[in-house]
């Protein structure tokens, strides 16, 4: 997927002592933008804002007044103010573990009120279009996707998370609850004794963001304005406009470019999303474990419904543009109440379908006919008839070693 597409303990901890602290000394550091500030002035935690890629950053950065930067595990996090708001912000990298480590380091450092990813998306809706911006009322993990025996796919463990006592998993889908992992004193005897169920160590199929947060920058529709059908549809030769607008749904965190159709099918009728993209579940899993509010802010910047539809830059700017809004109006504390299927757009897939995750989806494969590779020395190769035959015979029913 190209990389332009959507879009360790740190030895700097100690003087950090906490958010506010942070803000006070930035603004009255010498020769900053807002050095005239009086200095006893008191400000409210700052909101953490996450990016991947470095456009999604520039996009925040350039609404920001950064005082000054702060690097924590080999991460930049730039401190300042968003429309007079303390905010603090970092690039985390296009995928889940960059994405969970920065946010996690940026979460019990700075201890924001709440923290939002900023960034793009593919749609997964065929009524959301290139312009629009998807809100994460709940995110789920595409990729934790297991193919059954019996032509059948379901969802498989997803995330699992040992919820420490200041962490919340509200909302969350909960597969199951774990058992008591062994101590010292019964590893000896424990895989033959039984063991009670322990409620902190949970396996969960999707997590809910404080709906607050959500309806919150639903309200920025209006901020959004239009997008040429031009532009939504990579058709040049289209005329008109289309009014774009926010969706508050559910996200998936896959690996996907415009695949065709037919594979969004497969996968939406097992999930049912509205927009894709790498970072969520490792996101979303960070905030769970600290406690703290966020929601996923995604521009959309393609859809498979139109694979030559394409606008990155458009998507960053959206994203950005509904993540100021939410800055600037975010209250000084945030409601915990997580977001239901109930409380999602009227043309969220879930709120349509009435589900968000299928118990079973059956599908079809159809067998593979061409295979191209490149060999070590950089030549491609194509595999097809009998060459690609003979590597899919062991596919077949009883062709094992042992018969």
């Amino acid at each position: 997927m190209p990389a332009s597409r959507r879009r360790a303990t740190p030895r700097t901890l100690g003087s950090l002592a906490c958010a506010t602290a942070v803000m006070a000394a930035a603004l009255a550091a010498p020769g900053s933008a807002a050095a005239a500030a009086p200095a006893a002035r008191h400000f409210p935690a700052p909101i953490g804002i996450v990016d991947a890629t470095p456009n999604e950053q520039a996009a925040i950065l350039s609404r920001m007044t950064s005082t000054h930067s702060r690097v924590i595990g080999n991460y930049t996090y730039w401190i300042g103010f968003m429309s007079g708001v303390p905010v603090v912000d970092v690039a985390g990298g296009e995928d889940d573990p960059g994405a969970e480590l920065a946010t996690y380091l940026l979460d019990t450092v700075f201890h924001p009120r709440a923290t939002i990813m900023s960034g793009t998306a593919g749609a997964e809706n065929s009524r959301i279009n290139v312009g629009d911006v998807v809100l994460s009322g709940l995110i789920v993990d595409k990729e934790a996707i297991h193919y059954h025996d019996g032509g059948w796919q379901g969802q498989d463990n997803s995330m699992e998370i040992h919820t420490p006592p200041h962490g919340t998993i509200a909302g969350a889908v909960v597969q199951k609850y774990d058992n008591q992992y062994p101590t010292p004193a019964d590893a000896s005897t424990y895989t033959s004794t039984s063991h009670p169920v322990d409620p902190n160590w949970a396996r969960l199929e999707a997590l809910a963001a404080p709906l607050q947060l959500a309806t919150l920058g639903s309200r920025a529709s209006g901020l959004l304005g239009t997008t040429s059908i031009a532009d939504a549809t990579g058709n040049p030769a289209a005329k008109g406009t289309v009014t774009n607008k926010t969706v508050v749904g559910a996200i998936g965190d896959a690996e996907v470019w415009t695949e065709p159709l037919s594979w969004i099918a497969a996968q939406n009728l097992l999930y049912q999303t509205d927009a894709e993209d790498n970072e969520a579940i490792g996101f979303g899993f960070a905030n769970a474990t600290t406690g703290t509010p966020w929601i996923l802010v995604r521009g959309i910047s393609d859809t498979p419904w139109y694979p030559n539809a394409y606008d990155n830059v458009l998507a960053t700017v959206r994203a950005a543009t509904v993540t100021r809004y939410i800055v600037t109006h975010l209250p000084a504390r945030v409601d915990p109440a997580p977001t239901t299927i109930a409380d999602l757009s009227p043309v969220a897939n879930a709120h349509m379908a009435g589900y968000l995750i299928a118990d079973q989806a059956y599908y079809n494969v159809t067998p593979v006919t061409n295979v191209t590779y490149t060999d070590g020395a950089g030549t491609t190769h194509t595999l097809t008839g009998s060459s690609l035959a003979a590597l899919q015979k062991q596919y077949a029913p009883g062709s094992g070693d042992l018969g």
